[in-house]
């Protein structure tokens, strides 16, 4: 949790990936989902705190989150149709496509229409909702020319903090929350909390260069985990 938590406030991005793949190892999806779900929001809020340097996009907010809410139901519905096998390896391959996706140099310029927006938006909820993972199908579309440049960091994280709390709200309507859920959050919360603030600090400290570098690597590293849990899934 402490590195998941790190790595999200060194690049902004990553959170979720990273704690997926540490914590399916050792969790059940009603442990490991809403609790992702529940860290992920206190840091997007931790974010949207600071206004002057994470604005939100208010014409494409209204726009991504309605379909974020809409694939959000669906998710929801999905998460409790899934036997624990089939949930955790849905999880590694999201997890893996979600980082190789995360990582193109290079996006065209067809991902910019609004089409595509909806449609990633849309998936990005199915995948929170049910697995906890999914968040870079909506962020590539943003970061493609979806919105400004100086807002993407902030429209990003008012989508994953709505989208994240409607989906914790529709498991718990329907019964997908593990009762031992605020135990565990009482537990590891002083780490992500001081995981975030501390990869904040090495953020500052690096240049544009090695920002860059840092987020390479990390999602390259995040994307043979995946695959990695992957391929065990399939073996076993």
């Amino acid at each position: 949790m402490l590195a998941a938590a790190a790595f999200r406030g060194v690049t902004g991005f990553g959170y979720a990936l990273v704690a997926a793949v540490g914590l399916s190892a050792f969790f059940s999806s009603q442990t490991m989902v809403p609790f992702i779900l529940v860290t992920d929001m206190l840091i997007t809020s931790i974010i949207l705190l600071d206004r002057k340097h994470n604005s939100v996009d208010r014409r494409i907010a209204p726009f991504i989150l309605g379909a974020g809410f809409l694939g959000a139901v669906c998710g929801g519905l999905l998460a409790g149709v899934l036997d624990e096998t089939t949930t955790k390896l849905a999880v590694a391959a999201v997890v893996c496509l979600s980082a190789l996706l995360a990582m193109a140099k290079h996006v065209p310029a067809w991902m910019v229409h609004r089409a595509i927006g909806f449609a990633a938006a849309c998936a990005a909820g199915v995948l929170l909702a049910a697995f906890g993972v999914g968040g870079p199908l909506i962020a590539v579309w943003l970061l493609a020319g979806g919105t400004r440049r100086e807002t993407t960091r902030g429209t990003m994280a008012l989508f994953f903090g709505c989208i994240d709390g409607f989906s914790l709200m529709s498991r718990s309507v329907l019964g997908h929350v593990d009762p031992g859920l605020p135990m565990l959050l009482l537990a590891y919360l002083p780490l992500v909390v001081g995981g975030y603030f501390t990869g904040v600090r090495i953020g500052l400290r690096l240049s544009p260069l090695w920002w860059r570098r840092t987020c390479a690597i990390g999602l390259m590293l995040i994307a043979l985990a995946g695959a990695a849990q992957t391929l065990h899934g399939l073996i076993i």
